[in-house]
């Protein structure tokens, strides 16, 4: 386990006001099957508290190679097998290793997402990201260092240990914890507060030009195609030298992002994105990611949005680094 499921974390409660949407004429109030998702200046309703988690994988399996789709047979027993581990693990740890988090302070979800497909990854047809030769050997010895080093300094560790960031885009889950999104709207702004590392995206969907500041998540511009938020952001920092654990996810000029938002019913939101990088991938790849605001239904806790108070340079870091200076010493003669 690594250094990050050992930090130490602070939580504060946030709330924010809610605007409520719109009722068509002679609508009676609390029926669904008539209720438009509306705001009253006119544009399409995404607030609320939603989640992401999921058992299903960004990338398709490699027994699942051949398999767009599970069995309702197969479905139970990936999902039993999961709550199996869950409990035999909880409270649990390897020889040798300070331990970590248990069952009380993970929320992964339970579920495979509701239309059994064994990837998130839709395009392209293979469930995988379509790596280009050389950046494939360079993101497979990136992941295979994760957690186990060397840690010569604070660099070793990846941005998600340093509580920067993981990267875009956040509703893909890389963790099993703290994969809520808060969406709040305003007047031409889309705001998006993501519970892993406290993150905020002021998303304009009016016209505005880009800044020009390039930042670890982009600079992102929305506008609306109908009732469908579409988020493009680029104009990302150069942070490809900092070590990443999910490398696709690297801050890096030629990464380009779009993101789709589409609120289909009272309690899910149509969620895809789209990632093209010329210099890493031979083509564009979608995936997508059902959202909803009934969390009982993935298997995760349900409530207000918590601060996920992590700081660059905590107990774990330090202890961490330390260690691997101590190993240093006792394998000097």
């Amino acid at each position: 386990m690594s250094s990050k499921t050992s930090m130490l974390f602070v939580v504060i409660l946030t709330a924010g006001p809610a605007v409520l949407p719109a009722i068509v004429e002679g609508q009676v109030p609390g029926d669904e099957s008539e209720r438009v998702f509306q705001l009253p200046w006119g544009e399409p309703d995404l607030q609320g508290i939603w989640t992401s988690a999921t058992l299903t994988p960004l990338e398709r399996p490699g027994q699942q190679s051949e398999k767009l789709q599970l069995t309702d047979e197969e479905v139970r027993s990936i999902e039993q097998q999961s709550e199996e581990r869950r409990a035999d693990s909880d409270g649990k740890s390897a020889p040798g290793s300070v331990g970590g988090y248990n069952q009380v302070w993970l929320d992964a979800g339970t579920q495979i997402v509701e239309d059994r497909r064994t990837s998130l990854i839709v395009d392209p047809p293979t469930g995988v990201i379509p790596w280009k030769p050389s950046a494939k050997v360079e993101s497979d010895r990136e992941q295979a260092r994760y957690g186990v080093g060397p840690f010569f300094s604070w660099v070793d560790l990846d941005t998600g240990e340093r509580c920067i960031t993981d990267g875009l885009p956040n509703m893909v889950p890389l963790q099993p914890y703290n994969m809520n999104l808060q969406i709040f709207q305003t007047p031409g702004e889309v705001v998006m507060l993501h519970e892993m590392y406290h993150e905020l995206r002021v998303i304009p969907t009016e016209p505005r030009p880009l800044t020009g500041i390039k930042q670890w998540t982009g600079e992102a511009r929305g506008y609306w195609d109908g009732d469908t938020l579409v988020v493009e952001t680029g104009n990302f920092a150069d942070r490809s030298s900092a070590y990443w654990s999910a490398p696709w996810r690297a801050s890096r000029p030629s990464l380009g992002i779009v993101e789709r938002f589409t609120r289909i019913d009272s309690e899910t939101i149509d969620y895809s994105f789209t990632v093209e990088d010329p210099l890493s991938f031979t083509q564009p790849w979608t995936a997508t990611a059902p959202m909803t605001t009934n969390h009982a239904s993935r298997g995760v806790t349900s409530g207000q949005l918590w601060e996920y108070a992590c700081h660059e340079g905590n107990h774990a870091m330090i202890n961490v680094l330390s260690g691997a200076r101590a190993q240093e010493a006792a394998a000097v003669p």
